[in-house]
């Protein structure tokens, strides 16, 4: 029975170590509809691969899976100066896409590394070339500047970006407390100025109304005659110029 149990175990050992060995030679992958493969046979490039399942000699074959659709990298609080040596932290979201999954294999050794590098300096490149009020009120130029920069450079390839989006902006606490006493100098400015114009307007009214009167003095009677019949429980003295009248109400 021991004999038995014995040759049961060397047996399941044998196959188990048969297994990793076959494990470590051959290897199984699927590929999905929104993955491509790059295939590499003795390290030199065979083909770009769909959808399927393949299984491969290890030793001899190397097989690169690539996700095709679109990326969102997050290049979060980066310090920089603006054209007028103010500090600003910016973050932003660039969505890109992979085009060609054998040049990114090609020509960068992590071209995850490498794309996060060049964001960092072109946002640099970017924001060195603004002033901190053009910052703050064109956050769109900003986007559409990083873009622009990201793609005309010609050592980015295999790649496409897509969009670019300002998602933060952090000013120090005395920048910012400098901005607010502006904006609030700003709004009591504009609050004068509006009190300024109603006064203006209302004088400009008055004195409409005075010189019409000059020229037309029974205006100001009849003014008067309308100001009684709205008026109760009080006297007036009219001046007629010839005899006065009295009225109760």
């Amino acid at each position: 029975m021991f004999e038995v149990i014995f040759w049961i175990v060397i047996v399941l050992l044998s196959i188990a170590g048969i297994w990793s060995i076959v494990t470590k030679l051959f290897r199984s992958v699927t590929i999905f509809a929104f993955e491509k493969g790059v295939r590499f046979h003795n390290g030199t490039f065979k083909d770009v691969v769909g959808p399927g399942r393949y299984t491969y000699f290890t030793s001899r074959t190397r097989l690169e899976v690539f996700d095709m659709r679109p990326t969102v990298l997050q290049i979060n609080g980066q310090e920089l100066l603006s054209a007028d040596h103010v500090g600003v932290k910016i973050s932003l979201a660039v969505t890109y896409k992979v085009t060609d999954p054998q040049t990114l294999l090609s020509e960068y050794k992590d071209y995850d590394e490498y794309l996060y590098t060049t964001i960092q300096f072109k946002l640099r490149e970017a924001i060195s070339s603004l002033e901190m009020d053009e910052i703050l009120n064109k956050r769109q130029s900003i986007n559409d500047k990083v873009k622009e920069l990201l793609i005309n450079d010609t050592s980015l390839s295999g790649l496409s970006i897509r969009s670019v989006d300002l998602k933060d902006m952090m000013l120090s606490a005395d920048l910012k407390k400098a901005f607010a006493e502006v904006i609030k100098a700003k709004k009591e400015a504009l609050a004068s100025l509006e009190k300024a114009r109603g006064e203006t307007a209302t004088l400009r009214s008055l004195a409409n109304a005075a010189k019409l009167i000059e020229n037309n003095p029974e205006l100001a009677r009849l003014r008067l005659i309308q100001t009684i019949e709205n008026s109760q429980g009080n006297t007036f003295v009219i001046d007629t110029g010839t005899k006065s009248s009295h009225r109760n109400e």
